[in-house]
């Protein structure tokens, strides 16, 4: 008899035994020959099956003991825990049967099974990949595997996946079996709103429930509790109640006491009875947590949601201190798991849980704006919760490569050497675009390689989740841990994109609003402080327009810097207090804005009364102490030979609407200033290491070893979505033309080396196009400094939640500690000039934020239009290149009325009437010298 496990709905549906032996008859249209075996080893699975590898181990037996213990010894063990009801010791005894099953080529779909009701998605998938891949499953045993593992991608948000597998599963499925999957479908289509493929899908549910006779009585209700869940969600409040009234007699007297859609029923009636003002719901929800919890995972995503509901319920209820305390409960959980099952899958996978993970956000965030505004304990929990979660797929990507490359295991290391080659061939494709082949073969080429790269990022999740078996120790991030290392008169302010959740929204589903920002403000000692900045919509859109304004140094920018520092800044300004030190955390669009060159109300860009340091994320500010050490000193490689300009045959057309046709037509002028630009770098900091010309390569970038501080100054290029024109000539990126193609942003940005005209590099390999993929590839861990001084390598996708996707990205992946780059073409003697001001500080011990804020300043003297200063910002760790913290300098000021202090000079409401005439006088004189002054070829 086998054990009981998690109670799921595939277990309750199907009465079978777990490990059918059923086999299809020889007449039938599914036959084990080579199309099943072809289906199997289809490129969809295939990414799926080469996954196969080891999950994180909560109890890893020492050699010795895994000698002498039996493995079917282990597994009778777990069988009997799980017999007894034992549900705590027999998740811990699995893992420990886990651990030996691994050690062999054995197969146990019970386990899989269990793992997958339990809610340990990662063990799952890994025991169900090793399942599609033994020799001849029955049809009905590999059309159950692709159903389960359907499943757990459904419950970790890769909707896309889980469809393609249930749709590959049907044809293949019998009896039960079959229900299972379509009653997945189910689910799936309710996730995707998708209303006719999930009204026929219930179709399809009553037709085979007709027919069948032999099924639990409860199991014949299902498809009206599916419906019962589509009414809550669609608002339709009568038509819910009546369903879920009308099936709770039904179903829960053939349920067994701990059942999961037990469960699931009350929680629906909960929801709904909350919304009504019953005082039943609580009672309704805590059974439903209850149950959760007797036969889940202590972090299931479905423990997670409840606690959810019963924190919109004590909301409800005035009850505000109990529901911040549940919300807190909820979001530790959901902190939880997400540290798990990042520990898997591609990074598209990846993106798409922390996707699910937004939504709890989203309503923590809601809690304290919202309900509880003043409630102290709220704001810490949604900066929490922001600390902990923003950017967080990218740390776990990041951490992965950090993890395989200190491993000493030779597998893991050619692993990543596969990918860094592969990297290198996808980025080739792309730049060189079609070369004898037509355009259609060509993008199957680039298709077949980008699934061959989803199916070693598989691959290294597995290698990664046992190269990382301290994770589950590691300690949480906390406010108070950030704000110890915060600097002394410095505060941090983590901008974040949220959608407020309104569960009591007309008029019963919960209501997801529009797109909003908002702030959270603090300093090395205090309260939080969070302020709503508005509509998404309205700040993005303001973003936009002043970035296009600071990027044609005709336009005046002032009126749109005014206008997104009343938006953005100014409410920010109000929970500052006297910092003018900010370390900065934007999101989504306002990852492309330098802040330095906004207008406050006095009519003074920022960058004169505060310093910005820009980090992806507040957790940033504790990776200082783990920073690895460099093994080089200064690489510069800079001016590198391009070849002719006409070496590029011309564009005949025929690649037109491919991502690398804009590539392919590219062409790099010579930049004769990034020659002198290296030499100051070279003075200013000893010892420099310059490659300049023909061995400005990518070759001897990639063998570059974690080089102290990397300066590169050549062109640079981002491809947006949709085509622009390049500026003119004497700029610092590529002429592109044409629509770009909506696709991998680490293959639209990148950095033009040495044969890049002629796509021809000192290697067949390479082609003298580096593109942002091949340099999340390097390893720069260690490396204190990297400098872009290259048109628009600050830019990038500006996904919320989740950094810039392009070159920014890329060198956090390859582990740079501060990166200085570029949001707009910049010019290349204006570049020159800043970057020979920035080395000088720097080389006098200033930060290295600091130090380009010092060097900006100097710029602005001689060109005061932002256009010239201020398209260079630095990220990450602003300390000096020694470590020490440097403090940013601003001019005395006198204390106004208002209690500000004011630069002096400024002409405030508070500045004596002399000194306000004398600022307005300097402006006035300012504003004329930069009409005056003419745009002359490379000025800009």
């Amino acid at each position: 008899m086998p054990p009981r496990r998690p109670e799921r709905a595939d277990r309750d549906i199907d009465p079978r035994p777990c490990r059918s032996e059923e086999r299809p008859s020889r007449g039938s249209p599914s036959s084990r020959g080579a199309r099943g075996r072809a289906r199997l080893l289809s490129l969809a699975v295939a990414a799926l099956v080469s996954a196969a590898g080891p999950a994180p181990i909560a109890a890893q037996p020492s050699p010795a003991e895994q000698a002498s213990e039996d493995l079917s010894a282990a597994h009778e063990r777990w069988r009997a825990a799980v017999e007894r009801d034992d549900l705590a010791g027999g998740a811990a005894l699995a893992d420990r049967y886990f651990a030996l099953l691994e050690g062999t080529s054995e197969v146990d779909d019970e386990l899989a099974h269990f793992y997958l009701g339990y809610g340990d998605y990662a063990r799952a998938e890994a025991l169900l990949v090793r399942g599609l891949t033994r020799e001849q499953p029955s049809f009905n045993d590999e059309g159950m595997l692709y159903t389960r593992l359907a499943n757990v991608y459904l419950d970790l948000g890769d909707l896309q996946s889980a469809e393609e597998l249930l749709k590959r599963a049907q044809p293949l499925l019998q009896g039960w079996g079959e229900f299972y999957a379509v009653d997945s479908l189910a689910r799936l289509y309710l996730e995707q709103r998708a209303l006719r493929s999930f009204a026929e899908t219930l179709d399809t549910m009553r037709s085979f429930l007709r027919k069948a006779g032999d099924g639990a009585p409860w199991v014949y209700s299902l498809p009206d509790l599916r419906a019962a869940q589509l009414c809550l969600r669609r608002g339709q409040v009568e038509e819910a109640e009546r369903r879920l009234l009308d099936l709770r007699p039904r179903i829960e007297p053939g349920l067994p006491a701990q059942s999961a859609v037990r469960a699931d029923l009350l929680e629906e009636l909960g929801v709904l009875f909350t919304r009504k003002g019953d005082p039943a719901a609580e009672a309704l929800l805590l059974q439903a947590l209850v149950i959760r919890e007797r036969v889940f995972a202590p972090d299931h995503p479905a423990i997670v949601r409840v606690l959810g509901h019963l924190a919109n319920l004590y909301v409800a209820q005035g009850r505000t201190a109990v529901a911040v305390r549940t919300r807190e409960r909820a979001a530790g959980l959901q902190d939880r798991s997400a540290r798990a099952n990042l520990a898997r899958g591609s990074e598209r996978q990846k993106r798409l849980y922390m996707g699910l993970v937004q939504r709890d956000t989203d309503a923590t965030l809601s809690l304290h704006l919202r309900d509880a505004p003043r409630d102290q304990a709220a704001a810490r929990l949604a900066l929490r919760s922001i600390l902990r979660r923003k950017g967080l797929a990218l740390d776990a990507i990041a951490e992965s490569f950090a993890a395989l490359r200190q491993s000493l295991d030779a597998e893991g290391r050619a692993l990543l050497g596969a990918l860094t080659q592969l990297d290198a061939r996808l980025s080739t494709a792309i730049t060189r675009g079609p070369i004898d082949v037509p355009a259609e073969e060509h993008q199957r080429e680039v298709q077949q390689l980008e699934s061959e790269r989803q199916r070693l990022e598989f691959q290294l999740a597995a290698r990664t989740r046992a190269a990382r078996p301290a994770d589950a120790t590691r300690p949480p991030i906390t406010v108070e841990g950030v704000q110890a290392a915060i600097p002394d008169g410095a505060a941090l302010v983590e901008i974040v994109q949220y959608r407020p959740h309104d569960p009591f929204g007309p008029p019963v589903r919960p209501t997801w609003g529009k797109p909003r920002y908002a702030a959270y403000v603090v300093g090395r000692r205090g309260d939080v402080a969070g302020v709503d900045l508005g509509d998404a919509a309205a700040i993005d859109a303001a973003a936009a327009e002043l970035s296009r304004d600071l990027s044609n140094p005709e336009r005046d920018p002032r009126a749109r810097a005014r206008h997104l520092d009343a938006l953005v800044m100014q409410p920010i300004r109000g929970a500052l207090g006297p910092a003018r030190w900010l370390l900065l955390s934007p999101d989504g669009a306002l990852n492309l804005v330098p802040f330095a060159a906004l207008v406050d109300e006095e009519g003074r860009y920022l960058i004169e009364g505060a310093s910005f340091t820009y980090l992806t994320s507040g957790r940033d500010l504790l990776r200082a102490a783990g920073a690895a050490a460099p093994r080089g000193g200064v690489l510069v490689i800079a001016d590198p030979a391009f070849g002719s300009l006409s070496e590029l045959a011309p564009d005949d057309g025929a690649t037109r609407g491919l991502r690398s046709a804009e590539l392919a037509g590219a062409r790099f002028p010579p930049l004769p200033g990034t020659e002198r630009e290296a030499e100051a770098v070279r003075s200013a900091l000893a010892s420099a290491t310059v490659l300049t010309g023909p061995s400005a390569t990518e070759e001897a970038l990639k063998r570059a070893q974690r080089p102290r501080v990397l300066h590169i100054a050549t062109h640079g290029f981002f491809l947006p979505d949709q085509g622009s024109l390049a500026d003119p000539a004497n700029t610092r990126g590529a002429a592109l033309e044409g629509p770009a193609f909506r696709e991998n942003p680490l293959l639209r940005s990148g950095l033009a080396l040495a044969g890049a005209n002629a796509r021809r590099s000192s290697s067949d390999e390479d082609d003298g196009i580096l593109t942002a993929l091949e340099i999340s590839s390097l390893d720069l861990h260690g490396t204190q400094l990297v400098v872009l001084s290259a048109c628009e390598t600050g830019l990038g996708e500006v996904p919320r939640g989740d950094g810039v996707y392009g070159l920014r990205r890329a060198l956090l992946l390859a582990g740079a500690e501060t990166q200085v780059m570029s949001l707009w073409k910049v010019g290349d003697l204006a570049t020159r000039d800043l970057m020979t001001s920035y080395y000088a500080a720097l080389a006098r011990g200033g930060g290295r934020s600091e130090a380009l804020r010092s060097a900006q300043l100097q710029i602005r003297r001689e060109r005061p239009h932002p256009h010239a200063w201020a398209g260079f910002i630095t990220s990450g760790e602003g300390a000096a290149l020694d470590g020490r913290q440097v403090a940013p300098t601003f001019p005395r000021a006198a204390a106004s009325p208002r209690g500000c202090a004011c630069a002096a000079g400024a002409g405030g409401p508070g500045a004596p009437p002399a000194l306000a005439a004398l600022a307005a006088l300097a402006a006035a004189l300012v504003l004329a010298a930069r009409k005056r002054w003419p745009r002359r070829a490379g000025n800009w």
